[in-house]
């Protein structure tokens, strides 16, 4: 059996190359197997593995932007319950929704300080420093730094 990814599909239709569409159920999700005037072909991802559509109207709206509008369903494999089974863990995705999740929170919190301070200035509650004051600071601020590293250091 061959495979065609999107594209290959999508050329071999312009083509008229292909003579007929089937979703097949595969346990939880179903697959698209290619009839093409040649022989059978499954549509896979870039990785070359079946592309599995658990919601079957996805897999019609990915085969309508190729061109077709009817296919067969063949649901005799298709086994929703299975779902939970199939279902597979991905740690890396869960560390990265994560790591959003933090950004947001650390957004919000900055966005918040902004909003507070620009309104501090409208009413008056904040000023604005002079380079001197901020320079005043910053050299006491370093003066406290380095007294507390030669006390450690000692």
């Amino acid at each position: 059996m061959h495979t065609l990814n999107l594209e290959q599909l999508k050329a071999t239709t312009l083509a008229g190359g292909v003579t007929g569409i089937t979703l097949r159920g595969d346990g939880a999700a179903f697959v698209v197997s290619v009839q093409t005037l040649r022989d059978e072909a499954i549509l896979v991802t870039s990785r070359k593995q079946p592309r599995r559509f658990a919601d079957p109207r996805k897999a019609l709206q990915v085969l309508r932007s190729t061109g077709w509008n009817e296919c067969h369903i063949d649901a005799s494999q298709w086994r929703p319950e299975d779902r939970a089974l199939e279902k597979t863990t991905r740690p890396d995705r869960s560390a990265a929704l994560k790591a959003a999740h933090e950004a947001a929170d650390y957004d919000r919190w900055f966005r918040a300080k902004a909003s507070a301070a620009l309104q501090g200035l409208a009413d008056g509650t904040n000023r604005i420093l002079s380079d001197e004051e901020v320079n005043a600071r910053r050299a006491a601020l370093r003066a406290q730094v380095l007294a507390l590293e030669t006390k450690a250091g000692a």
